[in-house]
């Protein structure tokens, strides 16, 4: 469990560093294309390629693959596993790179004027979506490749490199964003083409970070192309894949109907409002519940072969203790500082006052299911180690269906816009998490309940949110800096010197356990 924490720790720093710069890229976004047609076309498009990132990537074919790879690692052969690698980069291989093609041809083949044409930019917003689409779904393949390799890194003991990996795409699109215009990019739909180009060779990028460390280390063999045959343990991947691409998919299919809700019956620029919206709430997710269940996964796949699985339950209940600890302060911290945020963030350029108040709105309904978004991947990834592929696969496709239905109905009642939207996202993550806890009793007896972390965290978390209003220290007349310390980094160094003071006071077992594991 100490190698669970301190991997858990070294995935969190990197991601830190990522997110840091993820935000420099979405503020000169928001400042350089504002929350009109443009950026919301262009982040459109963008949420193609990263959806199948996400699914087939990062989400279904990683789940499916770190099980059979460890197994293939703990043989007598460690040649089966460097094959079965070779395997499955090579099935990816053959299966994205045609459809890859075939979607950039069709995008460049397509006369804009057959879309449906918003509002909002028109016939050349639909020209503009075609031609980013054309550039941007190419980044399906080095980046499904880039999580295959990342995870058999993983299973390898190596966690810092494939947690650096984001930090290579954010530096290629802040440097396409910093370089456009002195390159004589001037018009917002070529600065858009630009970023599109230079996030292609980005992800090419990305996949030759994670080559090398494998290579180096003997484990890297020449993808062996086409289909893989039946009863070998690549075809058994890709078949628990299929339902682990809709197990795993709740919350990336429910930000897509989102974004394409609010392009379509909201306005092209709202898609900004839940953009920005996501990229707050991934903030702290990265850093917390996923950096928590990323490490966690292989020792859960390791600990489903016990035959009472005790264990198993053991390091799922912590991880779910700590997933609450740092998640439910997190969430709320954001709901009460949201507007200095989105102030410090993106306020400035073409991202005006009149943009902030539907991004603190939409960020604040959306941040609110962050605890049970990493509740949920968490309980998700223990059927995937159990082997269990299909409940997750089966709860996700009703909840997906609930939830655009349930967009519809708030989008229809409530007015609150895009945050309609977000709030619909985070009520079918809390059904979703509850759900699978249930469900996973069948494969594990039930262990301690999280009441009492939830109450621990609950209470800690209002002492917390108490103070950060008067935390806050910086003038009206503040520069952007003094704002961003006063304003944002005060009350949070604040509220976790508090935070952490009531977890103290109440005696809480899962911040002990933490501390004891740290200190082993």
């Amino acid at each position: 469990m100490t190698r669970l924490l301190r991997a858990a720790g070294s995935i969190s720093a990197f991601t830190l560093l990522s997110r840091i710069l993820g935000l420099v890229r979405d503020r000169l976004m928001a400042q350089t294309l504002g929350a009109g047609w443009v950026q919301g076309t262009f982040l459109l498009a963008w949420t193609l390629p990263n959806l199948m990132r996400r699914l087939l990537g990062e989400g279904a074919l990683s789940a499916s693959m770190v099980p059979a790879y460890a197994k293939a690692r703990r043989s007598d052969d460690p040649e089966a596993a460097r094959e079965l690698l070779a395997q499955v980069s090579g099935t990816v291989t053959t299966l994205l790179l045609p459809l890859c093609l075939g979607v950039a041809a069709l995008s460049l083949l397509l006369p804009a004027d057959w879309l449906p044409a918003p509002a909002d930019g028109g016939v050349d917003a639909m020209r503009l979506l075609l031609a980013l689409n054309a550039v941007l779904f190419a980044y399906a393949l080095p980046v499904c490749l880039t999580a295959v390799y990342a995870g058999a890194l993983n299973t390898l003991g190596v966690f810092a490199l494939p947690a650096a990996v984001p930090i290579v795409l954010n530096v290629f699109w802040i440097g396409a964003l910093l370089l456009a215009k002195p390159l004589g990019y001037t018009v917002d739909t070529d600065i858009a083409r630009f970023a599109a180009w230079c996030l292609t060779i980005g992800g090419a990028a990305q996949l030759a970070l994670v080559l090398l460390p494998l290579w180096r280390l003997g484990e890297l063999r020449r993808p062996r192309f086409g289909l893989p045959q039946r009863g070998t343990a690549a075809f058994g991947v890709f078949v628990a894949m299929g339902p682990t691409v809709v197990g795993m998919s709740l919350n990336q299919i429910s930000s897509l109907l989102d974004q394409l809700m609010a392009y379509t019956l909201v306005a092209p620029g709202a898609v900004t409002y839940i953009y920005l919206a996501n990229r707050l709430l991934l903030f702290p997710h990265a850093l917390t519940a996923m950096s928590v269940a990323v490490a966690v996964f292989p020792k859960l796949a390791h600990e489903a072969n016990d035959q009472d699985r005790g264990q198993l339950r053991r390091t799922l209940d912590l991880a779910a203790a700590a997933t609450i600890l740092v998640t439910l302060p997190a969430s709320c911290g954001l709901i009460v500082l949201g507007n200095e945020v989105v102030q410090v963030l993106f306020a400035g350029g073409k991202f005006t006052a009149d943009d902030v108040g539907p991004t603190v709105l939409t960020t604040s309904c959306l941040v609110a299911g962050l605890p049970f978004i990493g509740l949920a991947q968490l309980y998700a990834r223990a059927f995937y180690a159990v082997g269990d592929n299909g409940t997750p696969a089966r709860l996700a496709a009703r909840l997906v269906l609930a939830n655009a239905a349930l967009n519809i109905v708030l989008l229809l009642t409530t007015g609150l816009g895009t945050g309609a939207l977000a709030l619909s996202s985070s009520l079918s993550s809390l059904a979703n998490a509850w759900l699978l806890a249930r469900r996973f009793h069948r494969h594990a007896a039930p262990g301690h309940a999280l009441r009492g972390a939830w109450v621990r965290s609950g209470i800690a978390t209002a002492a917390m949110c108490a103070v950060l209003p008067f935390a806050r220290c910086a003038p009206d007349d503040a520069s952007l800096l003094w704002r961003g310390l006063g304003d944002v980094a005060a009350p949070i160094g604040t509220g976790i010197v508090v935070y952490l003071a009531v977890h103290l006071l109440l005696r809480s077992p899962e911040l002990r356990a933490l501390r004891r594991r740290r200190s082993e």
